[in-house]
């Protein structure tokens, strides 16, 4: 089950950040799917010693791939993304660290 999860996570991540990547903005309802299944998979993951080396490529980049993107957007839009940035990365963390 929590390999479907994170291939779905994973589909959903890069339509996020490509979305954000062409100037789209923020796909707020994405956002929160993506939240959602974090939180998910951190329920199927907790108390294993390893997570799928697919999803901690995912984890190695979303940070700096979305915070790079940030800079296109005005100064409103750039912080939302910053915050999403840090939302999701809270989110990874502590599935490694469950």
């Amino acid at each position: 089950m929590s390999d479907q999860l994170i291939d779905v996570f994973i589909e959903k991540w890069l339509d996020f950040d490509l979305e954000i990547r062409e100037k789209k903005g923020l796909n707020e309802a994405l956002y929160k799917d993506l939240i959602g299944l974090l939180r998910e998979i951190k329920n199927h993951l907790n108390g294993k010693r390893d997570i799928p080396k697919s999803l901690a490529e995912i984890f190695l980049d979303m940070w700096g791939a979305m915070t790079s993107s940030a800079d296109l957007y005005e100064v409103d839009m750039k912080k939302r993304v910053y915050e999403a940035a840090d939302q999701l990365t809270c989110q990874a963390r502590e599935i490694c660290s469950s």
